[in-house]
């Protein structure tokens, strides 16, 4: 049974390791997407990318889902993206252009092409996107990081711990948690620990986060206070929030986290995406 386990486990890894970090699937979350200031004099804004790498046009739906609120799925998703056939589309300050926001707000970004749900598509859509979430405050160009999708490789449906590592918070760098769910009909409670380079667990507790929402906290806010050498992050889901089969939903209650590591004296930032020990991706091999 060990062996049986270990070869699934190694056949998600090798299905979940795409070129750069990016995955082509029909469904993209980005767990984090942002407007607004920051420390010391940063203000970030948040440009998406698509690319439709079919020989059919593509309409893409896409949602946003402020942080730290309950927010309502719209399963029409009303608001649509067109790409020509092996068109790549993108649409800078997505905050800005695409929904209006011009205050400081951050939250979810949901694309979705399968033709359950976006009709005008046909059968087999699929897309690639990426997310760049970057500080324009510096004279000197812009600093930022790529926040690409992970909903195969990087949602946790509740089988085992997620994992991130390379975290700091020093003289040199701050980091910052964000948590992300991804039901839409439920509120989630995840379940944190962040340990020193020694396995010590220096703090650990939970987050309620509400419908269809993430929120992210500085590791200072969480109490981790300066510690030298790299630190990682554990995080599971509670069981009571799993569903009773997490492969059967289209949307199942799970959760995907991150750190921001941000460099303190250029403002540069570092995105870190949790890795579930079990990823989802063993719930679509089996479909």
């Amino acid at each position: 049974m060990f062996r049986k386990c270990s070869l699934v486990v190694m056949g998600v890894l090798l299905l979940t390791m795409p070129a750069a970090g990016q995955e082509v699937f029909d469904t993209q979350v980005f767990s984090v997407i942002a407007r607004g200031a920051g420390l010391a004099g940063t203000q970030w804004v948040t440009d998406l990318t698509v690319h439709n790498p079919t020989d059919a046009t593509l309409f893409v739906g896409i949602q946003f889902f402020p942080a730290d609120q309950d927010n309502l799925f719209d399963p029409t998703f009303p608001d649509q993206l067109e790409l020509a056939p092996h068109e790549t589309l993108m649409v800078e300050d997505v905050l800005l252009n695409t929904f209006g926001y011009d205050e400081d707000i951050k939250g979810v970004l949901a694309l979705i092409c399968d033709p359950n749900y976006v009709l005008d598509n046909v059968e087999g859509a699929t897309m690639l996107a990426v997310t760049r979430t970057y500080n324009t405050g510096g004279a000197e160009g812009t600093f930022g990081q790529t926040v690409p999708s992970f909903v195969a490789g990087g949602l946790n449906v509740g089988f085992a711990s997620s994992f991130i590592t390379g975290a700091r918070n020093d003289d040199q760098f701050r980091s910052n948690l964000g948590i992300a769910a991804t039901s839409y009909f439920a509120r989630v409670r995840v379940y944190y620990r962040i340990m020193n380079q020694e396995g010590t667990v220096l703090v650990e507790g939970s987050k309620n986060i509400k419908i269809a929402s993430m929120n992210q906290w500085s590791f200072d806010n969480l109490g981790v206070g300066s510690v030298e050498g790299p630190l990682t992050v554990e995080l599971w889901l509670d069981p009571d929030a799993m569903d009773d089969d997490p492969c059967e939903p289209d949307f199942p209650t799970g959760f995907m986290a991150y750190v921001s590591k941000v460099d303190n004296g250029t403002g540069d930032a570092e995105f870190l995406t949790a890795a579930p020990m079990v990823p989802y991706t063993t719930c679509l091999m089996a479909r």
